[in-house]
């Protein structure tokens, strides 16, 4: 710059003084001015280094930048002064004037450049530096703000909703996250720029990684924050479904109890629907414990008002829960009685009915043996029929407690639910049969036993009959003299002493049948008709042994009145036949 300074000055002599004077004094000026502008320039042509530094370059190459100016007047004080050197100066002076002009010229666009091109760097730089301060500024209020949203510990809230508002606000607070990325990524590729050009700490590679850790923090935060909230408000959610299923649960399970309870069927099929619930139910408590200890997760990120709420829903779940299984087990016990009930009822139909069976055969037995044929009966048919209808009285005297055992088994049927109606006419009608062939049987066997003491009392009837003939026959013959007479009580005393002699025959028969005059008679009246059987007997001995003297004493008479004998002959016979008709006729009467 000197040399060429140097050159510039040279002027032509022929040019006047004043002229040259006042072109070498602008020229000089100009030249001057440029060559403190460039040293100006050169000194503060450098971005590096803090901010503070490069406000002050940035301020110099202003004031440099609006010197341009000045500059610009100083060299048209040039190009005016050469041109009146080119006016009036030699052809040297005019190329040597030319020479200089375009020198200054190249020099001053040379100068002018660098001005814009320093300026220009220097200013764009710290632009870039404002905007990125400006943007990180931004950038870290938000970090502020995303700080404060998510540092402070969460609010519990009072239920599912309310959690679901808090997850949708963090869930803007991720998006928000999300989408500062990308002026993450801008302030990022903006610093490293900037450190590329100015090399300033507050911009390298550690402060843009302070900023993305800065940066992910908050991100992860706000990630994590949603994670935990969106548990939280599923956990919620999850337990207020399982909470409205069991409540539908419950109403089904009721209403499946009350339709078994109000069901028309079987008390089988009644117990086993019951038992179908029961066994549902039962196998539910699982999830009522589920539902407790997913309620016990749920308060803990749940508000003290919600948790109280939860608290109730749970106990009246678990008070549902009880009361149904409460209403299942006296359900179910009441239909096990009843089907106990039932079964008791059935098996003691069964043996009632096993019962009447084979006394209902006993009776139709008994009255078949109780048909019997009519007409004229011997001792020994008497004592036969006797002997049988007594049989028959005393199996249906045995029959007593057993009809008394069915009246007993029927009353215990009334106490049960069940219709006993057609049992209850079965018993009436064996009670009937029962009391039916029992009089039967009584009738008859009174009506046999009233004759068979007939026959039995008769050999003493007729004893004391003929007793009494034997009495008022030797009554007759104390005093008898005809002979008439005489023959007739002969006749009489041999038919009464034959007659004795049967009566002896039945006596001795009589006093062989001891036991059956005590089963007929029974043993008081027995042993009276014994004792007077044997007195009859005495008696007959005597009376039979009186007839005997007295027929000798009479035949004692008879011989003596011999010559009457053939008249006491034909009166005898015709005696003989007028008293057997007599004593006949007697004898049928008693």
């Amino acid at each position: 710059m000197l040399q060429w300074w140097d050159r510039c000055t040279v002027l032509p002599c022929s040019m006047t003084q004043q002229e040259q004077d006042e072109f070498g004094e602008s020229l000089e000026g100009a030249l001057s001015w440029m060559q403190s502008v460039q040293e100006r320039l050169r000194a503060n042509d450098n971005t590096q280094g803090p901010r503070a530094a490069l406000e002050v370059r940035l301020r110099e190459t202003e004031k440099i930048h609006e010197s341009e100016e000045e500059g610009r007047l100083k060299v048209d004080r040039v190009l005016v002064a050469a041109e009146v050197l080119l006016q009036n100066g030699d052809d040297e002076t005019k190329c040597h004037t030319h020479a200089k002009l375009k020198d200054l010229k190249a020099l001053w666009e040379e100068t002018s450049t660098y001005i814009i091109h320093c300026h220009s760097r220097i200013e764009w730089v710290w632009l870039h530096w404002s905007e990125y301060l400006k943007a990180r500024e931004e950038f870290e209020l938000w970090l502020v703000k995303m700080r404060r949203a998510l540092e402070p510990e969460l609010e519990l809230q009072l239920g599912p909703q309310e959690k679901l508002w808090q997850l949708d606000h963090h869930r803007v607070l991720l998006s928000d996250a999300h989408g500062q990325a990308l002026l993450l990524e801008r302030l990022l590729d903006e610093a490293a720029t900037l450190h590329n050009r100015t090399q300033d700490p507050s911009v390298d590679v550690e402060a843009q990684e302070g900023l993305q850790e800065a940066y992910n923090h908050i991100r992860d935060k706000a990630e994590e924050r949603v994670l935990l909230l969106q548990k939280i408000a599923e956990e919620h959610q999850l337990y207020q479904s399982c909470v409205q299923k069991f409540h539908g649960w419950l109403f089904s399970k009721t209403e499946e109890l009350n339709h078994c309870n109000e069901m028309e069927d079987t008390t089988e099929n009644r117990f086993k629907a019951l038992q179908d619930v029961w066994e549902s139910t039962s196998a539910e408590e699982k999830t009522l414990r589920y539902i407790e200890g997913l309620a016990e997760a749920v308060k803990t990120n749940t508000s003290p008002g919600g948790t109280e709420q939860i608290a109730q829903e749970v106990e009246q779940l678990r008070g549902a829960w009880e009361k149904l299984w409460q209403g299942l087990r006296l359900a179910q016990e009441r239909h096990q009685t009843a089907l106990q009930s039932q079964n008791e009822y059935s098996a003691r139909t069964e043996q009632l009915r096993a019962d009447i069976a084979p006394l209902r055969m006993l009776i139709q037995r008994m009255n078949r043996e109780l048909e019997t044929k009519g007409g004229e009966k011997t001792e020994e048919q008497l004592v036969a029929l006797w002997r049988k209808y007594m049989n028959i009285r005393n199996t249906l005297a045995a029959e007593e407690s057993h009809i008394e055992q069915l009246k007993a088994q029927l009353k215990e049927l009334f106490r049960f639910s069940q219709d006993a109606k057609p049992l209850s006419d079965d018993v009436l009608a064996i009670v009937k049969e029962y009391q039916s062939a029992k009089g039967r049987a009584f009738k008859l066997s009174t009506e046999i036993e009233t004759g068979l003491r007939q026959v039995l009392q008769d050999p003493l009837r007729g004893f004391n009959q003929w007793s009494q003939l034997v009495s008022q026959i030797l009554e007759a013959s104390t005093e008898v003299s005809e002979f008439s007479h005489i023959a007739v009580l002969v006749q009489n005393i041999e038919k009464l002493l034959k007659h004795s002699l049967q009566l002896q025959e039945r006596l001795s028969l009589l006093q062989v049948k001891r036991d059956l005059l005590g089963n007929v008679f029974g043993q008081e009246k027995a042993e009276v008709l014994r004792t007077e059987l044997s007195s009859a007997m005495r008696n007959r001995e005597l009376l039979h042994s009186q007839l005997l003297q007295k027929k000798n004493r009479l035949q004692g008479l008879i011989s003596r009145t011999k010559d009457f004998g053939d008249a006491y002959e034909s009166i005898l016979k015709k005696l003989s036949l007028i008293n057997e008709a007599n004593y006949c006729c007697r004898c049928t009467a008693a």
